[in-house]
């Protein structure tokens, strides 16, 4: 790039360049013949520009060419100017001045560059005024002959803001896309910025509706229950209480249940809270089948799967009493050993012709020898208890089988006194 920033400008007025100026522009741009004046205005038009042109492509000899060998010239700096343009004419600067460095050495010093330098390109600066077109290149003109692919740089203004062949050609970004690229980032982040923003605005309206949900304005002040018979008052009036003033979104429901369904008695049990203060507990109580006499002369109450729902005082002679060579000495929610728990298992088998009849159910602790005592009919000549002998009865298809034969022989009894019916194996027998 050509030009002095920090000179004063050049005085109005006509300018002769000087001789050696003259013989530059001469081997250039080529002339007629040798002595002749050369002119070097710029010309106003395109088609003399283009010819000045191809004739020095054309030409293409001499002394012009600064390298015989066809490879790139040395860089240098060409400026064309107009004479009449006065104070936007612009004095000739080599290029080596012109980007502050030393001045070339000669051509036989070591440091000169070579011709294949990739610095050793031109640059041509171009003065014209407003009232001049611009230059026309006729196609192929600035093609080399060689593969160096020198490159021109055209300073058409004379403003000296061309940049240099090594500042082009480095990795960059044009300042419009640049500025682009920033206003799109920065749109994108204000989006970001508003999107984060909404957020922000939600959770905090979340969490105010949280703690106006979470306040005694919402606590539980009334809780009712069902289904309860046998639960334990105490510990149900215990889980209640826990509910009673707890706000309802903050109310622990699932920890109630498993409160509720420790107690013995309680099979399953399900709490609600229900806006805006209430709550609600609904209980499935198990069912019991038998009885069994402790050591310290209470009852155990028995379910199904021989879990102890209660320890009362006397017999409850709402269920099967169960009877063994031991007692039953455990406490409410322990499991009786396999003898009893089979035992219990087995009263939810029997039918309604035997159910009534059964009297009590003797049975070991394993459950090796299992004996029903039932009552005489009321309609027979029996009057004294029969033992129906099951032996070993522990699960429940084999239970089913042995009721299953014990139901045909109760339905073809001879007409005597019968002490015992043995239903433990296919065939049964009767005593």
């Amino acid at each position: 790039m050509t030009g002095i920033d920090d000179a004063e400008p050049p005085a109005v007025g006509p300018i002769r360049p000087d001789e050696t100026v003259l013989d530059e522009l001469s081997r250039v741009f080529g002339s007629a013949d040798e002595g002749s004046d050369t002119d070097i205005t710029t010309p106003t038009d395109p088609d003399v520009l283009a010819e000045r042109v191809t004739d020095r492509a054309e030409a293409g000899g001499g002394d012009a060419d600064p390298d015989p060998s066809g490879g790139p010239a040395a860089r240098t700096t060409i400026t064309i100017g107009a004479d009449d343009l006065g104070s936007d004419t612009v004095d000739p600067v080599p290029l080596d001045e012109a980007l502050g460095r030393p001045a070339r050495l000669a051509d036989d010093d070591p440091s000169h560059p070579s011709p294949t330098d990739p610095e050793a390109r031109s640059t041509i600066s171009i003065v014209v005024g407003d009232e001049l077109p611009d230059a026309v290149y006729l196609d192929g003109e600035l093609e080399r002959g060689d593969d160096s692919g020198g490159t021109v740089f055209i300073d058409d203004d004379g403003t000296g803001d061309a940049i240099a062949p090594k500042e082009a050609t480095s990795p960059g970004i044009e300042p419009r896309f640049r500025q682009r690229r920033i206003g799109v980032r920065r749109a994108e982040g204000r989006r970001r910025l508003k999107w984060v923003v909404l957020a922000l605005v939600v959770v905090l309206v979340l969490v105010g509706v949280l703690t106006v949900l979470g306040s005694d304005l919402f606590a539980i002040d009334d809780v009712s229950v069902g289904g309860n018979v046998y639960t334990d008052e105490n510990r149900l009036a215990a889980v209640v209480d826990d509910l009673l003033g707890t706000p309802v979104l903050l109310a622990d429901t699932a920890e109630a249940e498993r409160e509720l369904e420790a107690i013995p008695w309680v099979e399953d049990a399900r709490v609600r809270a229900i806006f805006p203060d209430r709550a609600t507990i609904e209980i499935r109580e198990r069912t019991p089948v038998a009885t069994m006499r402790g050591g310290d002369g209470r009852f155990r109450v028995l379910d199904a799967e021989g879990r102890v729902l209660d320890v009362i005082e006397g017999q409850p002679v709402a269920y099967v009493l169960l009877a063994g060579p031991g007692t039953l000495d455990l406490a409410a929610g322990e499991f009786a050993p396999l003898g009893p728990s089979s035992a219990a298992s087995l009263v939810t088998k029997l039918t309604p012709t035997i159910r009534p009849r059964v009297e009590s159910i003797e049975v070991t602790d394993d459950g090796s020898d299992l004996v029903i005592n039932l009552a005489p009919a009321d309609d027979g000549l029996q009057t004294s208890t029969i033992k129906v002998r099951f032996g070993s009865a522990v699960g429940d298809n084999d239970q089913i089988e042995k009721l299953v034969r014990l139901e045909q022989k109760l339905d073809g009894l001879p007409d005597r006194t019968i002490s015992e019916i043995n239903v433990a194996t296919n065939e049964v027998t009767v005593r």
